[in-house]
């Protein structure tokens, strides 16, 4: 049976939209008639909070998996959350998306997150009868250490629940000075790895060799060990067009170490050295308390 909804449902919401006219006009009125001083108005409520969130994409030119010597370009999404009415800290386009869950003046800490793409052998002919890698997200903590207003100190632990399986570090620090509405800042970067990363991006079982060789290529048995993988820097330079956007340009360079720079991926067709280049622009708003908080 077909309901036509106009003529059963809108004279029912007029009927009930008349009802509360009246009522209110007559609660209206019986107000005003009541004793005004009697009545108590409701108690101030304390303001909760709010939020500064920061939403930035960033687009650079890195290589197309670890030892590479081929560049593609990728986008990068990223958050900042911080409690409004407090000081912006500072940052740089490689941290890990975090959250601090105790911040000083001195010390922050938090749990932070990142994600790696894929390493497909089928879109790089010289990593045939290799093992698919597929993407990562590695999920841990940072601890930041700020001792004076221009440095700080940074360490971010993670394990990749997904893709390569490996627990990771990155060890590094910043210097910065602010000119004007410009800030540069440079610092060194450390990584380290465990046998199952090194393993998923550097090494070749005797069967893979084989079968790269029939393929034409080149590679050869090799089993890495974890530790060190690699060491270099980052600069950027950021400007704030105003409170709610700004860009930062920035270029990274990270040379290969220890048992990983020695795979035959590494050395027959790939590279020690590996650049990161591009920029990124962030956008922050003030948003309303989430949940009491």
């Amino acid at each position: 049976m077909k309901v036509n909804l106009r003529h059963s449902v809108l004279p029912r919401l007029v009927l009930v939209a008349a009802v509360w006219c009246c009522a209110e006009t007559g609660l209206s009125r019986a107000a005003m008639a009541a004793d005004l001083p009697s009545i108590k108005s409701a108690p101030d409520v304390p303001a909760t909070p709010d939020w500064i969130v920061t939403l930035s994409g960033q687009i650079n030119t890195a290589p197309q998996y670890p030892g590479a010597n081929r560049y593609a370009i990728y986008g990068v999404p990223g958050i900042n959350i911080r409690r409004f009415g407090t000081t912006e800290r500072f940052s740089t386009p490689d941290d890990g998306f975090g959250v601090s869950l105790y911040d000083t003046e001195l010390l922050r800490v938090g749990p932070v997150g990142r994600f790696v793409g894929d390493r497909s052998r089928y879109d790089h002919h010289q990593l045939t009868g290799l093992a698919y890698v597929p993407p990562s997200i590695e999920i841990g903590g940072f601890a930041e250490f700020t001792p004076l207003s221009w440095l700080r100190a940074r360490a971010e632990v993670r394990q990749a629940i997904t893709g390569h399986d490996g627990l990771v570090a990155t060890v590094g620090g910043d210097v910065w000075q602010k000119f004007g509405k410009f800030t540069l800042s440079a610092g060194p970067r450390v990584n380290f790895g465990n046998d199952k990363f090194a393993d998923a991006y550097f090494a070749v079982t005797q069967a893979q060799a084989v079968a790269n060789n029939l393929a034409g290529g080149n590679l050869r048995a090799y089993n890495p060990q974890g530790g060190l993988t690699s060491a270099g820097g980052i600069v950027a330079l950021r400007y704030d067009f105003n409170d709610t956007w700004r860009a930062t340009g920035f270029g990274g360079y990270q040379r290969l170490a220890g048992s990983v720079s020695g795979s035959p991926i590494v050395q027959y067709d790939g590279s020690r050295n590996q650049y990161t280049v591009g920029v990124e622009v962030a956008y922050s708003f003030r948003t309303m308390p989430w949940f009491g908080f």
